[in-house]
């Protein structure tokens, strides 16, 4: 596991090379999440070279000065992690926030991926859920005296998980980051949460011209059956698959289940794909 670190426009962005020598595979983290929520799908993908992005404004990247965290912003920086890390059609997947990302690159660029896979994530986004996450980012953010505090007090947003305990406590551990008067808070900016516009990308999947996974926990509340299935059948070469037991954070709750969704989708439709070229 090697860090990357590279800067577009001045805004410096982080990701984690997983190493790997076989199809490339671009991981985006949910919003007020981090590249290390994937650490625990990783060793399920099988013979491929995966690559987790910090978004802009979270984990080890850095914060937009300019408050610039629309879903376009995060698309354009996706464009140049594939570009610095030299990746050659990747296989793009997204959860939540990063699925709203990912649709959003692979709409603007119907051809530049091998595959992509939304994970509990739909194709538009609405004006009600623009107002609640901008009443969320006027909260303060939290503030702890010790890391082992910060840890014990985390819960993922929303909160239902039937995740491990040692795995909510390990990504807590990689969402804080102690401040200079010595206090631990939170690494994501909450002015990322007031930028989100609603937009409907859901005319657009046919313009795809790749295979589409969408993957929900059975137990989501995000986007239901229906709907997923509807947005499956939208796509030229679309599949819908759902994890059972889980909430929304299927990459937590089973990141069995789901690397092996994403390992049978490089295995059986991707095999002769084109391979990571590595990193300068």
């Amino acid at each position: 596991m090697i860090d990357r670190f590279f800067t577009r426009r001045g805004q410096r962005l982080h990701a984690v090379d997983h190493g790997g020598r076989g199809v490339a595979v671009l991981l985006l983290h949910g919003g007020s999440a981090h590249a290390r929520w994937w650490d625990f799908v990783v060793p399920h993908l099988g013979d491929v070279h995966a690559f987790a992005l910090d978004l802009r404004g979270h984990g080890d990247s850095g914060w937009a000065r300019s408050g610039a965290y629309r879903v376009e912003d995060y698309a354009e920086d996706v464009g140049s992690a594939i570009a610095a890390l030299r990746l050659e059609r990747p296989v793009l997947v997204g959860h939540s926030l990063g699925a709203f990302v990912a649709l959003r690159y692979a709409v603007d660029h119907p051809r530049a991926l091998s595959a992509l896979v939304l994970v509990d994530g739909r194709a538009s986004f609405g004006a009600s859920g623009s107002r609640y996450l901008r009443l969320l980012a006027m909260l303060d953010s939290a503030e702890y005296d010790s890391l082992e505090e910060a840890v014990a007090k985390f819960q993922p947003l929303p909160k239902e998980t039937i995740a491990r305990p040692e795995v909510v406590a390990r990504v807590a551990r990689h969402t804080f980051r102690r401040r200079s008067d010595g206090r631990w808070t939170p690494k994501f900016d909450r002015a990322s949460l007031a930028a989100h516009q609603p937009f409907d990308l859901k005319d657009r999947l046919g313009d795809l011209e790749f295979p589409v996974l969408f993957v929900r926990g059975e137990h989501s509340t995000v986007i239901s059956a229906t709907t997923q299935a509807k947005l499956s059948a939208a796509c030229r070469e679309g599949r819908s698959v759902e994890i059972p037991g889980c909430h929304h954070h299927v990459l937590i709750d089973r990141p069995d289940l789901l690397g092996r969704e994403i390992r049978s989708l490089v295995r059986e439709r991707l095999g002769g794909a084109p391979k990571s070229l590595g990193v300068c």
